[in-house]
């Protein structure tokens, strides 16, 4: 009681302005210790209430992965700005000309196939529609197409065995199924020619059809360059190997072997039994890519991707390159022997630099932070060409790599690379001896 006596004898002291500051601190301080907060209660009570929504899987993607390009960000694939310029051959060789070629390796399929070639999923069901036997992939087979300006593909030739060959059509708006069987005889057949005005019309002239004349340049790609190095008065002499039904050729025949006198020079090709092309002294006319253009293995952060839909607007957006997480300033290196034909600055691409190996193969390296090479500098495989970077549209620092086969974008990390193998060893020596009566008849005819 005392103590209270005098708690209450000290208040009446105070001033009512003081008596009011206490009053308030007072009610604030109760109020502070009786409330508690209702989420805290929850938290300490039980587990958060969570709702689940459902989303569809299908085509569900980032709409920007990160080290890599926004999903709707789309090189043209005929932009000149990221192609090669065409010569006078290859201007010649329409598109529907060039032939495509694959073996089936192990363990892939059909829809494998088409992915490393971008080719149309939707022409692949359509085939598959029109008979099943498309989807039979054994390891082997050799697979031949032809695509028109727009990517379809009008043809395709399964060689199952080395009689028989299944041949797809695209004719009327719809594919057609026929099983082509060898019956009759083989022969060999010598055409020669000079070179007039160009080589594709003087070999038009001696003979060889459109698919012939792109095998000898693509054969020889790495050797001879028809288009640049051919000249007025040279002459040449080809081998082609055609199937006759009684005395009538019924076929236009594969290249067995080609001899080619440029001036003092002579080129030459022989086919093997392995398939493949080789000089007379049974070395490779295939020189190798790389398929990686740094030395170190870097994450990739977006694949190639020729069927990739946008995920708000549903349209095919494809991604033609590998994207590689490497930090801005990593040693970029040719993945070939070539030359440079593109070395600028776009603004979605930023800095970048296009590459061409041979007549067959070109390659793209886009987002640099540095260009280290010029437009019409010869390169080798190996060679430092630029820095990776940041540049252009970009989501983060990376390099995106394309492998461009016959003007089209193919996946770089599966599909086969040409290799600078021999003629094996053991089968070398007679190979050599073939091959020299061969070019020896050859000479024959020039």
């Amino acid at each position: 009681m005392k103590y209270k006596e005098a708690v209450t004898a000290r208040l009446g002291t105070l001033s009512k302005r003081h008596k009011f500051a206490l009053l308030s601190l007072s009610l604030f301080t109760c109020a502070i210790l009786i409330w508690e907060p209702t989420h805290n209660r929850h938290s300490t009570s039980s587990e958060p209430i969570r709702g689940q929504v459902k989303l569809s899987s299908e085509n569900l993607q980032t709409l920007a992965d990160q080290n890599s390009e926004p999903v709707g960000t789309i090189f043209e694939p005929d932009d000149p700005d990221f192609n090669a310029p065409k010569d006078e051959l290859d201007q010649q060789i329409d598109a529907q000309d060039i032939v495509h070629s694959h073996t089936v390796a192990s363990g892939e399929t059909l829809g494998e196939i088409f992915n490393q070639y971008a080719l149309p999923i939707s022409d692949m069901y359509a085939l598959l529609a029109v008979n099943k036997s498309a989807a039979n992939m054994r390891v082997g087979v050799d697979l031949e197409w032809q695509q028109d300006e727009n990517g379809k593909l009008i043809e395709l030739q399964i060689h199952r065995n080395i009689k028989d060959t299944d041949v797809y059509s695209w004719n009327d708006g719809k594919y057609s199924f026929t099983q082509k069987e060898e019956k009759g005889e083989i022969k060999p057949v010598f055409l020669s020619g000079r070179v007039t005005s160009n080589f594709y019309n003087s070999a038009r002239s001696a003979g060889l059809t459109p698919g012939q004349i792109q095998t000898l340049a693509k054969q020889l790609q790495w050797k001879f360059d028809f288009g640049k190095e051919a000249r007025k008065g040279d002459k040449f002499a080809v081998e082609i190997n055609k199937e006759f039904i009684d005395g009538k050729a019924v076929s236009s025949g594969d290249v067995e072997a080609v001899l080619y006198q440029n001036g003092s020079r002579e080129i030459t090709l022989i086919k093997h039994t392995d398939g493949n092309y080789y000089d007379v002294q049974g070395r490779s006319l295939n020189r190798a890519l790389e398929r990686y253009p740094t030395h170190q293995r870097f994450r990739i952060s977006s694949s190639f991707n020729p069927y990739r839909k946008h995920p708000v607007t549903g349209r095919i957006s494809p991604h033609n390159g590998t994207d590689f997480a490497a930090p801005v300033g990593t040693s970029v290196y040719a993945s070939g022997d070539g030359v440079v034909v593109r070395a600028l600055h776009h603004p979605l691409a930023g800095n970048y630099v296009v590459i061409k190996h041979g007549r067959e193969y070109m390659t793209r390296y886009l987002h640099l932070s540095k260009i280290l090479v010029k437009k019409g500098q010869k390169v080798s495989m190996g060679d430092k060409i630029a820095l990776s970077g940041n540049t252009g549209r970009s989501t983060g620092p990376h390099l995106h790599y394309e492998l461009i086969k016959n003007g089209r974008a193919v996946n770089s990390m599966k599909v086969p690379l040409p290799q600078a193998s021999p003629v094996k060893e053991s089968e070398r020596a007679k190979f050599k001896q073939q091959a020299r009566l061969t070019i020896d008849a050859l000479r024959d005819q020039v």
